[in-house]
């Protein structure tokens, strides 16, 4: 519990969490009107959505996956983790102090997002508003689940190669399982490839998280069935990338 409170101290003593939750409480209301959406009224409460969750997405990967990474570089740099594992404090308790500290600052930013599209971006016709919060409760519950794990593997990636390495490799996987994927589909279904077909099977599917397609078109959550589907798809992900990040996470300083 010491690494626990000195992590919620040192992301609180850095203020840039101040700028994240300005920028989700504010940007969500400005962006949709870089756009001439006066014209068509009715596009406003979908763009806020859209801005809302996208901004969580881009925080979350290069806000909290940067801080995942100075937490893990200084925790080994300073001498701080040798120090607690001479006072009986282990790697594995260590690293989950350190994460959970970044989890008390990440997750907020996936509520506010939920809020926002709750309140100042849901559906007027209220038959629709039930399945518009499911969808958002059901967004929070993914986006943690694939945020959260990236978060543990900068840490540990981060601790025994520097904070730059621990930063890239967790950014890269999350834009790539956003955004990469789905290219790397495309061009397996223009020819088939076997060796790009197994590349596209291991590789981490992160867009599965991307609930925004479903609150723009209204589709309504995920299916019971498809939700635990995906939930166990990302738990099991988690747990490789947890066992990934446990097994390069040190608290020894770095040798030059």
């Amino acid at each position: 519990m010491i690494l626990f409170r000195l992590t919620l101290l040192t992301l609180w003593a850095r203020k840039t969490w101040v700028l994240v939750y300005l920028s989700m409480l504010l940007l969500p209301f400005a962006l949709p009107h870089i756009a001439p959406v006066e014209e068509l009224p009715k596009l406003v409460q979908p763009a806020r959505a859209h801005a809302a969750w996208q901004l969580a997405w881009l925080l979350g990967i290069f806000w909290g996956l940067s801080q995942a990474a100075r937490l893990g570089d200084g925790n080994s740099r300073t001498g701080v983790g040798n120090l607690l594992r001479s006072q009986g404090v282990g790697p594995l308790s260590q690293l989950g102090s350190l994460w959970l500290g970044l989890m008390v600052y990440l997750v907020p930013v996936a509520l506010v997002a939920a809020l926002i599209c709750s309140t100042a971006a849901a559906p007027a016709y209220e038959g629709e508003k039930g399945m518009w919060y499911a969808t958002n409760a059901q967004f929070v519950l993914l986006y943690l689940l694939a945020m959260g794990p990236l978060a543990l593997l900068g840490i540990g990636i981060a601790s025994r190669f520097g904070a730059m390495v621990g930063l890239m490799v967790p950014v890269a996987l999350g834009l790539y399982g956003l955004h990469g994927v789905g290219y790397l589909g495309d061009t397996i279904k223009m020819g088939g490839n076997p060796v790009l077909e197994w590349a596209y099977i291991i590789s981490p599917h992160y867009h599965l998280a991307d609930l925004t397609p479903r609150l723009l078109f209204k589709m309504g959550g995920l299916a019971g069935g498809a939700l635990g589907e995906y939930v166990v798809y990302f738990l099991v992900l988690g747990l490789v990338l947890a066992a990934g990040a446990r097994l390069m996470f040190k608290t020894e300083p770095l040798r030059s």
